[in-house]
């Protein structure tokens, strides 16, 4: 019979008795269980450095795309402002007889005199004055509560009180891009005018509509009648002006006049009126070089 090393294990209610090999055994397999789970932690931690190492290289190139978008932006919107500072000095020239190259662009526009020809083209494409006989102004722009729905949102344009029937003209030339009823929007009768270079206005709640989708107007003509249609308690006539689709406050534009031509450049920030007055001013160059208006065919239809 072999002889066995015995490892005893008592206490005061019982003992255990285990072979060397058993203990060898035991231990062993201890041992090998925790180099697989220090392995596999070894791996997956070498993994998620190796993912993080990755998508900090990622971060890092979409970041430097971004900065090269951001730096040929900005160099792209430099010489546009060099060009456009150009632009005002040859219209200063034209305008005045003198350029002021030293001045900032904003000042030399403040300081700038418009001639007859140019304020008559800028007051002609640029929405101005009011659109009906004001009788006061019932909701102005900007945040409220709505009247009907009763909850929060932005006012888009400004709602003037109007009597039924009230005629509605065209604030600036322009084409009608639609005229109908829009019960989407809420505004019930509504005519949308585009002005070319970036404006349009809207002329919504009208109880009658007297133009058509494609008609030309002109500063002055009726395109409806003020009325209560859509969301609206009361006869009135909501008023919006937009350039490039985002609406601004329709209040300086009501208050905007010749005498004080230059006060809307610093009420209005989101229109760029460097660069408009800017082609105006070329625009009304060609006029006078070309007064001579071309001849429409005669097989065009009369302006209604």
């Amino acid at each position: 019979m072999k002889r066995k090393l015995l490892i005893t294990i008592t206490d005061t209610k019982r003992f255990r008795q285990y072979t060397l090999g058993e203990v060898f055994r035991w231990i062993t397999a201890v041992v090998f269980a925790a180099m697989v789970i220090g392995a596999v932690s070894f791996y997956l931690y070498f993994r998620w450095l190796e993912r993080s190492y990755e998508e900090a290289q990622t971060k890092e190139r979409v970041l430097i795309k971004k900065i090269d978008s951001l730096n040929r932006q900005i160099a792209m919107r430099q010489e546009a402002l060099g060009r456009l500072g150009e632009k005002l000095g040859d219209l200063e020239i034209l305008v005045s007889g003198k350029s002021e190259p030293g001045y900032a662009t904003s000042t030399r526009l403040s300081n700038l005199t418009l001639s007859a020809a140019q304020l008559s083209l800028l007051f002609s494409i640029v929405p101005n004055g009011a659109p009906l006989q004001m009788d006061g102004i019932t909701s102005s722009f900007g945040w409220r509560i709505h009247p009907i729905t009763k909850s929060r949102e932005f006012h888009a344009g400004i709602d003037l009180r109007a009597k039924l029937n009230r005629p509605i003209i065209a604030t600036a030339d322009g084409v009608v891009e639609y005229a109908g009823y829009h019960k989407r929007s809420g505004y019930g009768n509504l005519v949308i005018i585009d002005h070319g270079f970036g404006f349009k206005t809207y002329y919504g709640h009208l109880k009658k509509v007297t133009v058509r989708m494609g008609d030309t107007v002109i500063k002055g003509d009726v395109v409806g009648l003020s009325g209560n249609t859509g969301l609206s308690t009361a006869p009135h006539l909501h008023y919006e002006i937009r350039f490039l689709a985002r609406p601004l406050n329709p209040y300086w534009f009501l208050k905007w006049k010749r005498e004080n031509y230059t006060k809307i450049f610093k009420k209005v920030k989101r229109v760029p009126w460097e660069s408009l007055i800017a082609l105006t001013g070329h625009m009304a160059a060609q006029a006078i070089r070309d007064p001579k208006p071309p001849t429409p065919p005669s097989s065009l239809p009369a302006r209604r």
